[in-house]
């Protein structure tokens, strides 16, 4: 489970230094998926085709476990952050067009921490988030363009940020229980936080996987939250609100008081050291609890017109459910078979996209949904070569 992000523990001491110094659809209702009563489905009998785009590799541009993938059709590339907190940019053929490695360090053009980094489209620009509310910008090129701050100080500190203009953002705090499930919206230009939006009533737990949470759909703004929550949320960009978009349910959802009951308070929204700790001690406990339990447990979201995508933990075992947004029936294909789909990054009309290492390739390829000319490209594939973008496309009349 090393992709599983509870909470990261460099978070916890960045905090702790901060305080020292199918079946029904319609706009808020539920929709009901219930995928475990179908067939485990092999991935040939969703999966059209396969095909794969190398990341170039030089000594320049070497990715050391990504931590964060993105694909942007406003530049038509890939945005990947490492390990290392460096952001690497690749055309969306695979091609190397930059990277941060110079851009990290104490100097004044460079950011010391990273906890997201995104294209901004208002300034044409790659900015990247400190935990505490700072925002870097750079070009394509990363030639350092400015650095922003917020003034306020009631959020300890950030790991999330979506740009909605040249000056306004959201910022998600840093996740460690329910006090922390709430939006922010930001106006640089003020450098304050002018709204909290709370979505706290739905949060059950922190258990999640590193996927983007912000999608564009159609013009409007959604949120798929990075933690255990049945909601996709629709956000007013005017008004700065969240209204409940879909409430999903796989048939038995997990219930908080429940697990309240056994493993003690989540809501504490004492904000001293040992509350954090304790806070952080407890969502552990409840994390390890829920990724045994015998209820499916959403960890990674994708949405579109057609379909929503759920990469679930379901008793240890990892699935991924597709649910038909117009036929209202879903399917089932998990990790038991010889080769499966790898946990999806972006969803794009009939298409999943995921990020494999050279090694995993006989995990996650089906070879035989290849044609010629992929095989040619997977064999040039070495085992010391950055990873792979793979796009699983499914057939049509997928269910």
């Amino acid at each position: 489970m090393k992709n599983l992000v509870h909470i990261h523990g460099f978070i916890l001491i960045i905090l702790v230094f901060a305080i020292s110094c199918t079946e029904r659809e319609s706009h808020g209702n539920k929709t009901n998926i219930y995928y475990s009563e179908n067939e485990d489905l092999p991935m040939g009998n969703f999966i059209d085709r396969i095909e794969i785009i190398p990341l170039e590799t030089d000594s320049m541009n070497l990715i050391d476990q990504y931590h964060k993938i993105e694909f942007y059709d406003d530049f038509g590339g890939y945005l990947i952050v490492d390990k290392r907190q460096t952001v690497y940019l690749f055309t969306k053929e695979g091609d190397f067009i930059s990277s941060s490695r110079k851009c990290r360090g104490d100097g004044p053009d460079q950011y010391n921490i990273l906890v997201d980094a995104v294209y901004n489209p208002y300034n044409k620009s790659i900015e990247i988030l400190n935990p505490f509310g700072s925002i870097y910008s750079y070009d394509l090129s990363f030639n350092f363009l400015g650095k922003r701050d917020l003034q306020e100080k009631s959020i300890h500190t950030f790991s999330r940020f979506y740009p909605l203009s040249d000056d306004s953002y959201i910022l998600l705090p840093t996740l460690l229980g329910e006090k922390d499930a709430v939006m922010c919206f930001c106006d640089y230009s003020r450098q304050s936080i002018i709204s909290v939006e709370d979505y706290t009533a739905d949060f059950i737990s922190t258990l999640t996987m590193n996927h983007n949470p912000f999608m564009r759909l159609n013009g409007e703004l959604y949120f798929l939250p990075i933690c255990l929550d049945y909601n996709i949320y629709r956000i007013d960009e005017d008004s700065c609100k969240l209204s409940k978009y879909i409430n999903y349910s796989f048939g038995e959802n997990i219930n908080k008081e429940d697990l309240e009951k056994r493993f003690g308070d989540m809501s504490n929204r004492k904000s001293d050291e040992e509350s954090l700790k304790r806070s952080f001690a407890v969502m552990e406990k409840v994390n390890d609890y829920l990724l045994q339990s015998d209820t499916p447990i959403p960890v990674i979201k994708q949405m579109n017109d057609s379909y929503l995508y759920f990469y679930v933990i379901n008793n240890g075992v990892r699935e991924t459910v597709i649910y038909d947004r117009k036929s209202k029936k879903s399917i089932l294909h998990s990790n038991k078979h010889p080769v499966c789909l790898n946990f999806c990054f972006y969803l794009d009309k009939n298409s999943l996209y995921t990020i494999i290492y050279p090694y995993e390739m006989d995990k996650y390829i089906d070879k035989s949904l290849l044609d010629g000319n992929e095989l040619k490209i997977l064999d040039r594939v070495k085992d010391d070569d950055n990873p792979i973008i793979v796009r699983y496309v499914m057939k049509k009349g997928l269910t």
